[in-house]
């Protein structure tokens, strides 16, 4: 039986970290952050010229490490929070505006003033390459927001609002390393990620491992349960299963078209089957290890493609297994117009004979909840 798989949101991206590209926004990069997430938000490296500010990509002067504290650009930061910088070259101070902060300081000085509050900080702002630098923390917290150090590689400083805590995803990060390191991502998520070097797609779960990316006839072994990794194909299309081993345990989809690609499904069961009809993705997951809530589903699932995101819904009745029978054996399952028909019983509620009676072959709608026993 054939098989495949999708993903949502697009990221195409002809882009090294040297060069301004067609793609600039980190949203573009990484499907799981949204625009809510990068708001008000900066992401600096201390090995590093490039910025990320409310997720778009920018230049900046790169970062400084003096005395052991870690040194930012103040007017970059500033402006990046839309605030406006003022500079007194006669008496050497900053006075910097947004609509709800005036923070003023001078150079050379350790007093910061925000509000017409006195902070003392343990480092003063001092000039580097006709830049002004401050000590981190204390300009993200003069504009309220919370200031995380990571010591990775690439030393990734992330100012952001106090309760925006997705930039901080493990693999977000290292997605932001690929960038830094120049490596044109075609796709991630937080699951994995894909790049493209001369001329190839390679995939890695870990963001550091890479792999060959390209379609591989999946050989059935007997001695040997392979969950993920899996290409499924269809007679226009390839679908790519992958399965979180590592973290979540899960299994995703994903639609694979050419360089393109696009997260179908994520469910908790295993997907067996995958197929396309119209514009709309079937697939069939089998519960080898149960299913949240399954008297309220079922494991005959459609995905449609909605706002640029694919959405997935069960069919036929809750509490009913389709193309499985209660010995594993797989029964065919076709798709037409009005209908997906195949075999299915009543595997949750009522009791056993209860169960056995609904055995049979049944006709599901396409759309909504509702199925009709044939025979």
């Amino acid at each position: 039986m054939k098989k495949r798989l999708t993903t949502v949101l697009t990221f195409v991206l002809f882009f090294a970290f040297g060069y301004t590209a067609q793609a600039e926004n980190l949203t573009d990069y990484y499907a799981d952050v949204t625009e809510k997430d990068v708001k008000n938000s900066i992401i600096l490296s201390l090995d590093s010229s490039k910025a990320f500010v409310n997720g778009h990509m920018t230049s900046t002067v790169q970062p400084i490490v003096k005395d052991g504290r870690t040194l930012v650009p103040l007017r970059f930061i500033a402006e990046g929070f839309d605030a406006k910088v003022d500079f007194n070259t006669k008496n050497q101070t900053i006075t910097i505006k947004s609509t709800t902060k005036t923070i003023t300081l001078k150079l050379g000085d350790k007093v910061l003033t925000v509000n017409g509050k006195t902070i003392q900080m343990d480092i003063a702002a001092s000039l580097s390459n006709h830049s002004t630098y401050i000590p981190l923390r204390y300009i993200g917290e003069a504009f309220d927001k919370k200031v995380v150090y990571l010591n990775n590689v690439y030393h990734l400083i992330i100012i952001r609002e106090p309760h925006a805590t997705a930039l901080e995803n493990l693999n977000l990060i290292r997605a932001c390393e690929l960038l830094y390191q120049g490596k044109p991502i075609v796709y991630s998520d937080r699951f994995m990620a894909v790049i493209k070097e001369n001329g190839q797609l390679f995939s890695s779960d870990n963001f550091y491992d890479f792999e060959p990316f390209n379609y591989q006839e999946f050989a059935e072994d007997k001695n040997t349960v392979r969950l993920g990794g899996i290409w499924l194909k269809t007679a226009m299309d390839n679908f790519y299963l992958h399965y979180a081993h590592a973290t979540t345990q899960e299994f995703i989809l994903y639609h694979v078209d050419g360089e393109k690609l696009t997260r179908v499904a994520i469910e908790k069961a295993p997907i067996k089957a995958v197929k396309m009809y119209g514009n709309n993705v079937y697939y069939v997951t089998q519960y080898m290890r149960g299913i949240l809530d399954a008297h309220e589903t079922s494991n005959l699932k459609v995905a449609t493609l909605k706002n640029g995101q694919w959405v997935s819904d069960y069919l036929g009745k809750p509490g009913f297994y389709y193309v499985f029978d209660t010995e594993g054996k797989v029964h065919d399952w076709t798709i037409s117009e009005q209908c997906i028909e195949t075999f299915g019983y009543q595997r949750f509620g009522g009791s056993v004979e209860q169960r056995k009676a609904t055995f049979g072959h049944y006709r599901i709608d396409l759309n909504g909840h509702h199925h009709e026993l044939v025979n």
